[in-house]
């Protein structure tokens, strides 16, 4: 007959096709009442307590309970396996049996049953809270891959899935939901959740670490265990489960200090830094042996050892999540400066492409305008004797490059803001007059000004953009025909000002385009008739802003009007 040694408060000889047996003294309530031997963990596949039969023969009786038994034919219904014992004086001696296809790691314990019931309860909100978070973390992950579309999320978001899982099926909590008839059901989804875990577990870190280029020999290494992992599986399905569980655990034990290589041997920066990649995973590798080697039966196991692999699912999830949490926004701080830098990279282009035309424009501007006075010039040089029509044509000609260039010059000026303003009281009326004077065709243009007060501005500016609205009417208008003019006193947003009108009957290049009169270069089609830079509008534009005031188009039926405010 073998003899008994004795065991601490939780056995554990690792993964065997031994059965192992306990012997267990109780002693009895002071009422006399029946007692719960509580056994943990619930995923042990038969546990046997055989007690004295109290009829004279003298034999035993047995009950069996473990997960391969049906819910509602376990003697306890609780999330714990159990029986309910009733000791006598001065002691009982009971038998218990296991024999399971995981670890071989029991804890038993005798309590009143009010006692059994408080442990249990607080088991059960221990898993609604554990639960509880995982979801969290799940649903997260989930929706962080479904915007992101990272391979690592949608791994993590398995892991999550697995773990929760396994968390069901070794807890207890499947067994209420498996139909009683399917005997041993229960006992199968826990050895395949165990299975599966690891795989799933590995497949995520090594995504997870794939992306840090560590070394491919090692990489190599672990994908040899995945493969590995993958066997065990096919074992678990053909009927092999305490092979496979075995191979698993063994495997488990490989990898996680494999993790730590990896992490320590990475030789790319990527988020959240490899700093705190070797961190957590030094501190998961130490959780997960602690609570390995008891499984295997090397060490003696502790209460840790009984929620060990949960716990670790449960803390390097939260590890995991801020580690991946604070990669995704690392991830996307990088996404945005990369979405700036190309709309950057995109304006910048765009305002070379920008600068590329406007030189184009000039360059066919100048081209144009240049060639028509070259020609009358160079005809008048290649003639013998130079008549007085002749002498004057070549002078317009001189006169109109001038005016080109001199155009192109305070439209420079202006861009660069090279016009320094110097502000002194101006008379309008004296202004129109004199520039009236000095106009190609003075005997065209019809003057109309009220008394007025004096303008508080630049004479230079001004002096230029008058003289180009002048110059723009008396070119584009019809044939002899007036140019209005007016200057009245007028009120814009309660400041006092002046406003100056200048009108004509448009000419053979017609009506300009309202939207585009004041753009750099604009002449309408018919414009290119007589010799221009297309920038007199533009350059009034821009100095009416620098002195305070706008300039507008307000054409009406058969006339061309432009009006010019100033502050006074």
């Amino acid at each position: 007959m073998a003899r008994f040694q004795p065991v601490g408060p939780i056995l554990s000889q690792g993964y065997t096709d031994a059965a192992y047996w306990l012997r267990l003294v109780v002693r009895p309530r002071e009422d006399g009442g029946k007692l719960v031997l509580r056994i943990r963990p619930t995923f042990l596949d038969e546990v046997t307590l055989y007690e004295a039969d109290p009829a004279p023969s003298g034999g035993w009786q047995s009950r069996v309970t473990g997960d391969r038994a049906p819910f509602l034919a376990r003697e306890l219904a609780s999330v714990t396996l159990g029986f309910e014992v009733q000791p006598v004086q001065p002691h009982s001696v009971y038998y218990l049996r296991l024999k399971t296809t995981s670890s071989s790691i029991l804890n038993v314990e005798a309590l009143e049953p009010t006692q059994a019931w408080l442990r249990d309860s607080r088991l059960s909100l221990f898993q609604a809270l554990y639960l509880g978070v995982m979801m969290w973390l799940l649903f997260w992950a989930i929706s962080d891959y479904v915007a992101s579309r990272q391979r690592v999320m949608g791994w993590f978001s398995l892991r999550q899935g697995g773990f929760i899982f396994f968390h069901l099926a070794t807890m207890g909590s499947l067994a209420p939901l498996v139909p009683a008839d399917t005997t041993g059901l229960v006992d199968q989804l826990t050895s395949f959740s165990v299975c599966m875990i690891s795989l799933v577990e590995a497949m995520f870190h090594r995504v997870l670490l794939a992306s840090f280029a560590p070394p491919r020999l090692i990489m190599r290494g672990l994908d040899a265990l995945i493969v590995v992992l993958c066997a065990a599986l096919g074992l678990l399905a053909s009927g092999y489960t305490g092979l496979a569980l075995q191979i698993n655990a063994w495997v488990v034990l490989l990898v996680v200090p494999l993790f730590v290589v990896l992490a320590l041997s990475a030789r790319h920066e990527a988020p959240p830094g490899r700093r705190i990649l070797r961190v957590i995973y030094t501190l998961q590798a130490a959780m997960l042996l602690v609570g390995q080697l008891p499984l295997l039966g090397w060490v003696d196991a502790t209460e840790w050892s009984l929620n060990a692999t949960r716990a670790y699912g449960f803390i390097v999830a939260v590890l995991m999540f801020a580690l991946l949490h604070r990669r995704s926004r690392q991830l996307q701080r990088e996404g945005m400066q990369a979405v700036l830098n190309l709309a950057v990279t995109q304006q910048q282009l765009q305002m070379a492409q920008t600068q590329r035309e406007t030189q184009h424009r000039f360059m066919a501007m100048l081209s144009h305008e240049l060639k028509t006075p070259m020609s009358v010039i160079r005809m008048a040089l290649g003639m013998s004797e130079i008549n007085a029509s002749i002498k004057h044509h070549a002078q317009q000609s001189v006169a109109d490059m001038d005016a080109v260039v001199e155009r192109c010059l305070q439209v420079d000026q202006l861009e660069q803001h090279l016009f320094a303003l110097r502000r002194t009281p101006c008379r309008m009326g004296s202004l129109l007059a004199e520039l009236c004077a000095a106009s190609a065709a003075p005997q065209r243009i019809v003057i109309a000004v009220q008394e007025l007060p004096a303008v508080n501005t630049d004479p230079q500016l001004l002096h230029i953009a008058l003289n180009n609205l002048i110059d723009n009417a008396l070119k584009y208008a019809a044939l002899h025909s007036p140019i209005h003019m007016g200057a009245v006193r007028s009120e814009q947003q309660g400041q006092c000002g002046v406003l100056v009108s200048i009108a004509n009957t448009p000419g053979s290049a017609g009506m300009p385009d309202p939207l585009q009169v004041f753009e750099k270069y604009y002449r309408s089609p018919d414009a290119y008739a007589k010799t221009g830079s297309g920038l007199g509008l533009y350059l009034v534009r821009g100095m009416a802003e620098q002195l305070g005031g706008w300039v507008c188009y307000t054409p009406s039926h058969n006339e061309v009007r432009f009006e010019l405010w100033l502050p006074c």
